[in-house]
Formats: structure tokens, sequence, C-alpha cells
């Protein structure tokens, strides 16, 4: 029974082993030729990944990585690839795209074509967004990864901070994650800072720029004696404006949050119904820098007259590859702290990091 059983287990890896290399072999041969034309007459053949930012990706055979080409300089885009395409209106579709002058007047050189057979013509400014429908989730996510260490030789201080974000991306949702960490000592003193932040959300696009979001919240921060605070709720947003190279969104909704607190003089744990509303915009400049900014205002419900804001606004500036040097600035604040507490607590760091 064993030699059967040793025989059958070396048969069965021997046929993963065949399918994968199969597999792999088609994937090299199932290739797509796309063509892309510059408006300076350039002629590139490869594989259309996706237009993110103003910026259109090709993977070609003789370059190690895609390319990045201005999405304005661009003339021709013939592909048979299939994407999901976002439109400034907030309209998204699944199918196929093409560029050319040729296809049609009025500025409407953009032909898209749905898997439902609808033919749509529109102006190449207004398609913000192509990605292509990757063959499994981890491919799919898209992200960053910083970090930076700052050391002062007077006081022996040290500190450490972190960022990460992951995002999937969907033709009719999202959703994304982010976690901020920030250490800060010094030598021989007794006490040290420290604050961390997990972020989770997931919207759902209604059409024509609004949108449903759910969010999720945990921060622990040592300067407000903050050891945990949850916050859970959804919202209802709009795009105010949208664009390949930025856009304005505001949101307003409810949470609840659930705090627990390290000061023994107020209340340890507190329950609270908060409103929210909130704004985020991005600017993106081909080939040099990325600005994004989040302000999220929490007005209390049950607890009247409180107020909590949060705020991050970060700085890429791309460097080689993938590669980029990152500058942010953050602040938590909270009108009633706990005792002896800090109403702000605020940092600015500089990471390098890497997109992915």
């Amino acid at each position: 029974m064993t030699a059967k059983h040793s025989d059958i287990g070396t048969l069965i890896r021997g046929a993963l082993l065949v399918l994968s290399f199969a597999f792999i072999c088609a994937s090299a041969e199932a290739k797509r030729k796309d063509i892309v034309i510059m408006k300076n007459g350039d002629h590139l053949t490869g594989e259309v990944k996706k237009l993110e930012s103003g910026v259109l990706y090709v993977d070609l055979d003789y370059v190690s990585g895609n390319v990045g080409l201005d999405w304005k300089q661009v003339d021709v885009v013939q592909s048979t690839g299939s994407y999901q395409i976002t439109l400034r209106n907030g309209d998204h579709y699944n199918g196929t795209i093409e560029k050319s002058p040729d296809l049609g007047k009025s500025g409407k050189d953009v032909l898209i074509s749905t898997m439902g057979g609808l033919e749509l013509r529109v102006p190449a400014s207004t398609v913000v967004q192509i990605a292509t429908q990757k063959e499994n989730v981890w491919r799919q996510l898209t992200g960053a990864i910083s970090f930076g260490v700052s050391f002062t030789s007077g006081n022996s201080q040290t500190a450490l901070n972190s960022d990460m974000n992951v995002a999937y991306p969907a033709r009719n949702w999202a959703a994304g994650a982010s976690y901020t960490s920030s250490f800060s000592g010094q030598s021989g003193a007794s006490k040290t800072t420290n604050l961390q932040e997990f972020q989770l959300g997931v919207e759902r696009y209604l059409g024509r720029n609004s949108l449903v979001l759910g969010l999720s919240d945990f921060l622990h921060s040592s300067q407000q004696e903050l050891n945990l605070r949850t916050t859970l709720g959804g919202a209802y947003g709009r795009y105010v404006k949208r664009t390949n190279e930025n856009f304005l969104r505001w949101f307003g909704g409810v949470v609840y949050t659930h705090e627990n607190f390290q000061s023994v003089n107020s209340q340890p744990i507190q329950q609270n119904v908060e409103a929210l509303v909130g704004s985020e915009y991005e600017l993106h400049r081909f080939n040099r820098y990325t600005l994004q900014s989040q302000l999220l205002v929490y007005p209390g419900v049950s607890d009247f007259g409180r107020i909590r804001t949060t705020t991050k606004t970060s700085l890429s500036v791309k460097l080689a590859n993938n590669l980029a040097l990152s500058f942010s600035f953050w602040d938590n604040f909270d009108s009633r702290p706990p005792l002896n507490a800090k109403k702000n607590e605020l940092g600015v760091s500089t990471n390098v990091g890497w997109t992915f």
C-alpha cells in the first residue's frame, strides 16, 4: 500500500509539474502584441497593461519592467486586451479600447467596445483609468511600502516610522488597507512615544461619480493616552472633480467608536456615536510626483460638543524604477482628551519607499 501511495504521489507531482510548465508556455505564447504610436511618430509593440494617473504602462519584450508613457502624447492604441475602463463622469465599463485620431470627429478619438456589444466614442481626456483584470487576486493588488529613520546626536534621540498601503481595484468596487507607525525614543529616557494606526475601507461605485463606502480605523497613541480607539461606520460620497491627473471627493456618514484610555483619572472606556465629514484629494504629475491629502472630521453625536479630526498629507517624489522619496505630515486632534493628555499629536516624516 505504501509503495502504491508513493507511486500515485509521484504521478500527481509529475502531472502538476507538466501542467505548470504547459501553463507557463501558454502564457508566454498568449502575450499580446498591442501597438502604441506616439505623437512624435515613435512606434512601440508590446502589451498595454494599464492607464493610471495619466500614465499608460506598456510591457515591452526588450525592456525590464513596464514603460510609462504620457497619455497626452499617445496618438494611437491598438489592443485586443479586455480592460476595466473608468471615465471622468464615473461610468465604468468592461471591454476593449482603441485610440486613434481617425475614429471620429469632435475630438472623440477613443472607441470603447463593451462586453454587452455597446460601442462608445469619447475624448481621450475623459478616460481616467484603464486596468487589466489579472488572473489572480495577488497580481491585482497595488500599493507601496516605505520606511524612514532619523537620529539626533545632541540628545541621542531616535525616530522610526513606516507607512504601508495596498488596494484591490475592481470594476464596480474597490478595497484598500493602510498601516502607519511612528516610534520615538531618547537614550537614557524612561518614556518613549509611539503611534500605530490601521485603516481598512471598501467602496461601491453607484455611477455618475457617486459611491457608498464602509470604513474601519484602529488607532493607538501614547501621547493621547489611547490604548486603542476602534472606529466603524459608513458614508455616502461624490467626486467633485476627476481627471487622469487629479481627483477631489467628499463624503459624509455616521460612525461608532469604542475607546480604551490609559488614564485612570477619567472614564477608561467610552462608546460614542459620531458624524463623519471628510474629503480626499490626489494630484499626479507625469514621472515627477504625487500629492495625497485626506481630512476626516468627527463631530460628536452622543458626546455632543466633542470634535475629533485626523488629517494626513503626503508628497511622493519619483526616483529610479519603482522607488520614491516621500514627505508626510499627519495630525490627530481631540477637543476632549483624557486628563493630562495632549489634544494634538502631530508628526512629520521622510521615507524611502517602493511601489508595486
